[in-house]
């Protein structure tokens, strides 16, 4: 699963930090959660982009989702 995280600065550490320690759980595989990017046109706007794959994620097709650890 990937997920793009939009909002302020503080907004977006706070998702840094939460995604971060989601990806320590027992149910998840492997997260990686990116560094802080300024948004295009925007002062005061960022994004943080995370990626999650959990135990029991499936595809399309119902097979498991191969794990890459990174």
């Amino acid at each position: 699963m990937k997920i793009r995280v939009m909002g302020t600065k503080a907004e977006c550490e706070q998702a840094q930090r939460f995604y971060e320690t989601f990806g320590k759980g027992e149910n998840v595989n492997y997260c990686s959660v990116s560094g802080l990017y300024p948004n295009r046109g925007s002062v005061n706007q960022y994004r943080v982009y995370v990626e999650i794959v959990c135990k029991d994620e499936t595809n399309i097709y119902g097979d498991l989702l191969p794990v890459t650890r990174g």
